[in-house]
């Protein structure tokens, strides 16, 4: 039945109601309250942007160039907010949206800021990428909520008298149970009441305490890659779990002071104040259901859309999200193909598109047009930048390839062998040889197992040979050609040498030449202190560069020359078999 009224509410009622829009450059707020509010809610989402770009938490970008401006829908009551809360106990919420980030809240008042800040910080940590447990984003986000901003002093870390309450009652969750509590919306409102402000305390003792203070950003490294919260707060700062339990409850009796901090300078500029027609309002709304996870009243509303404007790039682009999240992939493959005919501006569809495009075959040529489409859209927009490097590598593209590897502002750990990888192939391709070497060399240092550490070894290999030819012999003793590989820039490699030859150099004058049947059938080569006597089995098997391979059977040639000789295992009338001969 909610499901219902939800939907009549988004197809049927927008008309009655006021919506007004402002946005800049980073946030677009749409807001059922009134135009001063939605104003006030840029100014301070602005706020906090520069405060968390001045305290070195975020650069103020994040995946901005790829998501596009922050979208806030800000609801006029709480009534009107209640059919999108995700969970009782949630006053506002963030959500990573599958092409934006949101953050929905009801009518902003003053008390609301921390709300909002609670919000903001979320969407902080999460643009950081770093997988953390529940109870610290929640007590990082809570931490924040405390924030104060103006022009002349910023504060953080103050008291949350709301919070302090829930555990001034004595109903504390054990610190066990806390830190393994993997989402909060799982929790009744009560118990997520008490989980919130634990979360805040300890992440507060864990900041301002000086027995803990100082260690926060290495406990923040462990716990995005070890999972056991318990071990990494024990191995972090050497007390265990009951310990740091007993020091959390003392730590809630003393006075919360906020710390203090430079005032934040900012100017913030404002597009006017502008209503929401009706198809607009109904295009957020079914945004909202989407990024929300309810997925047929998203695609519902979606539809009913698109029988009115058809040529919406982004109402395809949004069937075609959801039609994947159904695991129906050539739907949104379809559906994203009309999207970028249509000119769609969102990097990430155009990015998934050529994810899709080439698990399916499509010509390449599509694949690559789709991700340039990407990146001219976000130029810093590393995934697309990554998969367009390694797409045009495959195509034999190795200039494109690099230029778009080199393009990258950031490699991650997980990606660096991979990228590294592609590198050393595009650069030992173009002839670019120490650069190849050196991405080899860091493509080994990121091998996560033997056989990456083996095929980086072989690509170092590879920057550091040619491709050739070499004489060997079958099962059979016959001789055949064989691919081969030899010092690059060699000007003396000799394909005749055959695998196995042990091979020894000689430099005098031809003292002889042997023959048979008018064939050369060995030389003797001497330096005045040693003779050496070779055997020539095959005249067209030797290498024979710097002269005229003219010779007089039975003469003494007397021409001084360098030899390459394989030597034979058991004594016989000659010392070697002649592989090579370079005249002097």
């Amino acid at each position: 039945m909610l499901v219902v009224l939800l939907y009549l509410r988004v197809t049927g009622r927008a008309a009655d109601l006021s919506w007004t829009i402002v946005r800049n450059s980073h946030f677009e707020v749409f807001s059922q309250a009134s135009q001063n509010e939605a104003k006030a809610a840029v100014v301070w989402l602005e706020r906090l942007r520069a405060f968390f770009i001045q305290v070195g938490i975020s650069n103020g970008d994040g995946d901005r160039q790829v998501r596009g401006p922050v979208r806030v829908v800000q609801f006029g009551s709480e009534k009107d907010f209640a059919p999108f809360r995700p969970s009782a106990s949630a006053d506002a919420f963030f959500l990573a949206g599958p092409t934006r980030d949101y953050v929905v809240l009801s009518k902003l008042s003053r008390a609301q800021t921390g709300v909002v800040a609670h919000e903001y910080a979320h969407l902080v940590l999460h643009s950081l990428g770093v997988p953390l447990p529940e109870w610290l984003v929640e007590g990082l986000a809570e931490f924040f909520s405390t924030v104060t901003i103006s022009d002349r002093e910023c504060t953080v870390g103050g008291d949350l008298p709301l919070r302090r309450a829930f555990l001034q009652r004595g109903r504390w969750i054990r610190l066990p149970a806390l830190l393994s509590v993997d989402s909060v919306t799982r929790l009744d409102r009560e118990k997520a009441g008490v989980f919130y402000a634990e979360a805040w305390a300890l992440t507060d003792m864990l900041v301002f305490s000086s027995q803990y203070n100082g260690h926060l950003p290495q406990l923040m490294s462990k716990l995005a890659i070890e999972k056991d919260s318990a071990d990494v707060l024990t191995g972090t700062y050497g007390k265990s779990v009951n310990e740091i339990e007993a020091d959390l409850h003392g730590w809630l009796d003393r006075p919360h002071v906020p710390a203090p901090l430079p005032a934040v300078k900012m100017s913030v500029e404002l597009s006017p104040a502008s209503p929401v027609d009706e198809f607009s309002y109904r295009m957020v709304i079914a945004d909202l259901l989407f990024a929300n996870g309810r997925l047929r009243d998203a695609q519902a509303a979606y539809r009913a859309l698109v029988q009115e404007r058809p040529n919406e790039a982004v109402i395809h682009a949004a069937l075609g999200s959801i039609a994947l999240r159904e695991g129906a992939s050539d739907v949104a493959r379809a559906e994203w193909k009309v999207a970028m005919r249509l000119g769609v501006e969102d990097a990430g569809v155009c990015y998934r598109y050529a994810n899709l495009a080439e698990d399916a075959g499509v010509p390449v040529a599509e694949i690559t047009a789709a991700l340039q489409r990407a990146v001219e859209l976000a130029p810093d927009f590393d995934d697309g930048r990554y998969k367009l490097g390694l797409v045009e590598l495959h195509a034999g593209n190795y200039a494109e390839a690099v230029s778009e590897l080199r393009s990258m502002r950031t490699v991650p750990r997980g990606r660096a062998y991979g990228y590294w990888t592609a590198m050393a192939n595009a650069l030992i391709e173009l002839d670019e040889r120490d650069e190849a070497k050196t991405a080899a060399a860091h493509a080994r240092e990121f091998a996560q197992n033997d056989e990456q550490r083996s095929s980086a070894s072989l690509l170092a290999y590879m920057a550091g040979t040619d491709l050739t030819v070499q004489m060997t012999r079958d099962e059979q003793g016959q001789l055949q050609m064989m691919t081969a590989r030899k010092p690059h820039g060699s000007d003396n490699w000799n394909p005749f040498i055959e695998a196995g030859d042990q091979i020894k150099h000689f430099e005098g004058k031809i003292r002889k030449v042997e023959c048979s049947a008018n064939k050369i059938t060995g030389f003797e080569v001497a330096n005045g202190t040693q003779d050496v006597k070779l055997s020539l089995p095959d005249p067209s098997r030797v290498m024979i560069v710097g002269g005229d391979p003219e010779f007089v059977c039975g003469a003494e040639d007397g021409r001084t020359v360098a030899i390459d000789f394989a030597t034979v295992s058991a004594p016989g009338p000659t010392d070697g078999l002649l592989r090579g001969m370079r005249f002097q």
